[in-house]
């Protein structure tokens, strides 16, 4: 068993193999008939799942991920997510400024900055969505190459949330991200952590379901810093959040599924401690970055 094409970040062909077996399709319970490889490579430490593939320009991975392409399903499930990222960054990062999102979706997150931000640019390959975003008064390209040389070197923030480790080539998307910052401009960019304490302790369940045919690339701290100063960043900052709770995390040892939040009791102090312990060890399930221009 060998994979030996160049790595798209480092130009390594030396990889390793990291994971074999099922890979999700879809949402839970969906499968893979056929094992797949995670191949981490011996330069920079990132994965790749190898073959992994899905049409972006049109709504298939909209219809496999969130059950419909359209604009009003993608509300309903990314809203509530907006709130938390707000909260990262901070409105005073805003008031005024030039905001742009890299795979934004339908806009969730562009639509609650809007108020505050001097202009707004969405960067989204799904053409069923060009129209809503532009009705919004986001201005709309389907790639960060893409994007008028008017807003090149002029944004304030950028940011791209779950994008990643989509792409064909991650060292392309981030010089994208680069070229549209403006001197001192800042990125924040997030990704699934590939030390998710869970695939420790559940090598087998966990990974079947945290590999995911739409997921091309899988990133830790360290191999994101490696990314993100190949792109050119000055800076680079990796940070964790845990979405989940204690709850979720015992009910995956049990029963080997995720369950949501809140479904089991536990002590109060047990429950405040859980996620910024698994922050602090960099074993929570989200990984982000602050990328300086």
């Amino acid at each position: 068993m060998s994979y030996s094409v160049p790595c798209a970040i480092c130009g390594a062909s030396a990889w390793i193999p990291h994971y074999q077996g099922p890979v999700r399709i879809g949402k839970f319970g969906s499968l893979s008939a056929q094992p797949h490889t995670v191949w981490r490579c011996g330069g920079c430490g990132a994965a790749t799942l190898e073959g992994a593939t899905v049409d972006y320009e049109s709504d298939e991975y909209r219809r496999l991920v969130d059950g419909s392409g359209g604009p009003e399903r993608y509300y309903q499930t990314h809203d509530g997510e907006q709130a938390h990222k707000l909260q990262l960054i901070g409105t005073d990062r805003l008031r005024g400024r030039v905001v742009a999102d890299l795979g934004c979706g339908a806009g969730s997150f562009l639509d609650l900055v809007k108020g505050f931000a001097g202009a707004t640019v969405a960067v989204e390959p799904t053409q069923s969505f060009h129209p809503e975003l532009a009705r919004k008064g986001h201005r709309v390209f389907a790639y960060g190459s893409q994007v008028s040389p008017e807003w090149l070197g002029k944004v304030d923030l950028a940011v791209c949330f779950s994008v990643v480790e989509h792409v064909e080539d991650p060292l392309a998307l981030f010089r994208e991200i680069r070229a549209l910052l403006a001197p001192g401009g800042r990125a924040l960019v997030s990704t699934p952590n590939r030390n998710d304490w869970l695939l420790d302790l559940l090598p087998q369940d966990y990974a079947s379901f945290f590999y995911r045919q739409v997921h091309r690339w899988y990133f830790d701290a360290a191999s994101l810093t490696r990314l993100g100063q190949a792109a050119g960043f000055k800076t680079v900052q990796p940070f964790h959040v845990h979405r989940f709770d204690v709850s979720n995390f015992f009910l995956w040892l049990r029963d080997r599924r995720p369950s949501g939040l809140g479904k089991v009791t536990v002590p109060p102090a047990l429950a405040a401690a859980f996620a910024p312990a698994l922050e602090q060890s960099g074993q929570a399930d989200y990984l982000y970055a602050w990328l300086e221009a």
